[in-house]
């Protein structure tokens, strides 16, 4: 629907049955008072503004209504004294002008691409609304809370942001929640695995490589800081990056320039970056394992994802979503009881730990009601400082060492979502020997 707001009958009618022959649904209202009544009860696709009206004139209407027509493109109808005040309309967000008097083909040209974009506006938000439910940060207690502040501030930022928080935070969350509520979110966000590069592949993935630089490098590639251009480049565990990168990445931030390995051509990016890790990189600093001044670059602006055991009050939430995410929410519930076990748990792998524990306790128990009982058995079997029971033939330290194996690879497999090329590539494993291991372990 199209909303006209003019004070004169004569353009307000003229307009209506000129889009109506169009094929649009039109509404026209003589204020800026009344028009603001129409976009608090109706959906308008589109609104044709008049700058010069009594009482509340368009550029008063455009500012104070700017969270309401964030996505609904205004085109202004100006006199041809009004054209100064036309392009202020414009950076207020208008989408456009339109002299008086109305030339129709151009009215009907800049109305069809101003809807154009609309729907392309409206496309995007279902898109980042999908993206957004794919990573959704579960919880209402005040820490998640604060922690929800702290993302929407930041995202409209353009500073380099710093993520910390244990294993199994949420980090990546965060991290994509900073991009797709940025005004980046139609751009790329390429996500770069620290731990899982090795050392000397390093360079060429994050800068990209040409033709003959390497034995190998049979064509040019393009870089994850190339491919980013423009969006946004998020460096998971950045503490993992090696020293001999770490003056370049600084380089990168900046001047925002680097060169492809084997070539001297300076390229330019544009990209934001985004890094997290669990490490503590000042204490990383002071040992002389990571350099202040690249800390300090990446430390503009610095978001703490809390653990688990600061937002107990958040696990019954968290249980309903991890049931509902394996299709098991109608067939188990757990009791209070289980509920407040949970609550005084450590939880050192922190949200996936707790995923993984319901997926298991929903595997072992039948459907129904889990208990207190249920959820202690299974939390102290992956207990790496729980009593060791050792099978037949084996003595307690072999069952020692199998146990902490097991909790170890477990947790590997975790944080790569069963990607086991990247597994072998952190433990510089052979990748079949590894499918072995974890096969009889149990864990794949």
């Amino acid at each position: 629907m199209i909303l006209i707001i003019d004070d004169e009958k004569y353009i307000r009618s003229s307009l209506a049955g000129l889009l109506a022959d169009d094929g649009h649904q039109t509404m026209a209202v003589e204020s800026a008072e009344k028009g603001e009544e129409v976009i608090r009860d109706r959906v308008v696709d589109l609104i044709l503004l008049d700058i010069q009206m009594p009482g509340k004139d368009g550029i008063t209407f455009l500012d104070d209504n700017r969270a309401t027509l964030k996505n609904i493109p205004v085109i202004i109808i100006s006199g041809r004294g009004d054209i100064a005040t036309a392009v202020s309309a414009i950076k207020l967000g208008a989408y456009d002008y339109i002299e008086k008097p109305l030339n129709p083909e151009r009215v009907l040209l800049t109305v069809r691409q101003a809807l154009r974009l609309a729907q392309s506006l409206r496309s995007e938000q279902k898109l980042v609304g999908r993206i957004l439910d794919k990573y959704q940060i579960i919880g209402q207690s005040k820490a998640v809370t604060d922690l929800w502040g702290m993302i929407e501030k930041a995202a409209a930022s353009e500073a380099t942001i710093l993520i910390t928080g244990e294993n199994g935070t949420g980090k990546e969350l965060v991290a994509h929640h900073l991009h797709y509520l940025s005004p980046r979110k139609s751009e790329p966000m390429v996500t770069v695995n620290c731990p899982a590069i090795p050392e000397h592949l390093f360079e060429s993935e994050l800068f990209g490589y040409v033709k003959g630089a390497f034995t190998g490098a049979q064509k040019d590639r393009v870089g994850r800081f190339e491919s980013a251009d423009g969006g946004t480049i998020f460096l998971d565990e950045i503490g993992d990056l090696p020293s001999s990168l770490q003056s370049k990445l600084l380089r990168v931030i900046e001047s925002g320039q680097f060169e492809k390995v084997g070539s001297d051509t300076t390229i330019s990016v544009d990209c934001r970056l985004l890094a997290a890790t669990n490490r503590d990189l000042g204490k990383m600093v002071e040992k002389s394992q990571f350099r202040e001044d690249l800390f300090y670059r990446l430390n503009v602006i610095a978001i703490e994802v809390p653990p688990l055991r600061q937002r107990v009050d958040d696990i019954p939430l968290l249980v309903d979503h991890f049931l509902s995410r394996i299709d098991a929410g109608e067939a188990y519930r757990f009791n209070s009881d289980a509920i407040g076990l949970m609550a005084t748990f450590d939880w050192p792998g922190n949200i996936r730990h707790l995923g993984n524990i319901i997926q298991q306790l929903t595997f072992k128990c039948e459907p129904g009601q889990i208990t207190a009982t249920d959820v202690e058995s299974i939390y102290n079997r992956q207990d790496l400082t729980a009593s060791v029971t050792p099978v037949s033939g084996e003595n307690k330290l072999t069952a020692t060492v199998r146990q902490f194996e097991s909790g170890f690879l477990s947790h590997l497999y975790q944080k790569y979502e069963g990607n086991i090329a990247a597994m072998a590539r952190e433990l510089n494993m052979d990748r079949g020997n590894l499918s072995r291991k974890l096969r009889q372990l149990g864990i794949m």
